[in-house]
């Protein structure tokens, strides 16, 4: 049996919404495997709550008795105080989800800060976690010392709506949560409706509730990805997950010569001058090539490689690999 105990932020966040989904999903298919969680968590995500300790001492009960504890780092939160009650670093794994936010990536201040150690805002390494920890996972780089890098994944949330026979009858979906940073997203979406006017495309580009938001990208032939404030986004996960091509940012979400990410769907660009002319190969694409059947082989490989689950199940083979189970 693994036992796995999981310090949650108290907060949203995203990487931690991403590692609970997959450890339902995994539960659920393996019944050799359980977990608990230890803050109430504010994201909605079937079949977790059941998992929550009722109490502190429960939680901290069941972590003793875990194989392993994985102690999540969030934006701005994390329960340092539970991690130190509990005391077992030996076997706690740190998942740092923080990232330096706004524009902040394109600031190169900050990045040679954050290489040097000097940096204390969100987005920096967690030294003292760093040693204490036999594994450190990390959603954004610098990924040195041994840091695992370990982005968002295709959560259940993301797919509820989509199948493989789903119609694609929308060409281009391009919306953000928010087009201030960077600003490529504003004009990125403004390039696009133009595209489409003048050449007959359809695109879907204004903010909607969830569900609509869900149910029209399972629709759509192509997504546009620009990061946030972070250098991997939720958006990026959610166009794969419904099967779509993406027109993307140029990916710098692993160590630069990974493979990770090598799928012939994924079309990249460097600026706003890129991804216009990248549009307009994109449309001679979908006018003359784009077959809807033959993407399923390719999906099935992205879900099998970038699933909540396989995000969760990628912590449990790197614990494998230094003895800690």
């Amino acid at each position: 049996m693994l036992k796995i105990a999981v310090i949650n932020p108290g907060i949203a966040d995203g990487l931690a919404r991403t590692i609970l989904d997959g450890l339902v999903s995994l539960t659920k298919r393996d019944s050799s495997v359980s977990f608990k969680y230890a803050n109430t968590f504010p994201y909605a995500i079937e079949g977790l709550e059941e998992n929550q300790s009722k109490d502190k001492k429960d939680f901290i009960d069941f972590a003793k008795e875990a194989n392993l504890i994985f102690f999540i780092w969030a934006k701005r939160d994390m329960d340092i105080g539970l991690a130190n009650e509990i005391g077992l670093w030996d076997k706690t794994i740190f998942i740092d989800g923080s990232e330096i936010g706004k524009n902040g990536r394109y600031n190169f201040e900050i990045q040679h800060k954050i290489i040097k150690g000097e940096y204390s805002g969100s987005g920096k390494i967690d030294t003292e976690m760093l040693h204490k920890c036999p594994l450190y996972f990390r959603r954004e780089k610098p990924y040195k010392d041994g840091i695992v890098p370990f982005p968002f994944g295709i959560e259940s949330l993301y797919v509820k709506d989509f199948s493989l026979n789903t119609p694609k009858d929308i060409d281009f979906f391009c919306v953000f949560g928010q087009d201030e940073y960077p600003l490529m997203r504003r004009y990125s979406r403004e390039i696009l409706i133009d595209f489409c006017k003048k050449n007959g495309f359809t695109c879907f580009t204004e903010k909607t509730d969830r569900d609509n938001f869900y149910r029209t990208l399972a629709r759509s032939k192509v997504g546009i990805s620009v990061g946030g404030g972070g250098y991997d986004c939720m958006r990026f996960w959610e166009i794969l997950g419904n099967n779509c091509l993406m027109l993307t940012e140029k990916i710098d979400i692993y160590e630069p010569d990974s493979k990770k990410l090598k799928y012939d769907r994924i079309w990249q660009f460097n600026d706003l001058f890129d991804f216009e002319y990248q549009l307009e190969k994109m449309g001679e694409y979908l006018r003359k090539e784009y077959d809807q059947s033959k993407l399923k082989e390719e999906y099935r490989k992205v879900m099998s490689e970038h699933s909540s689950e396989a995000r969760v199940l990628e912590i449990i083979e790197k614990a494998k690999e230094i003895k800690l189970l």
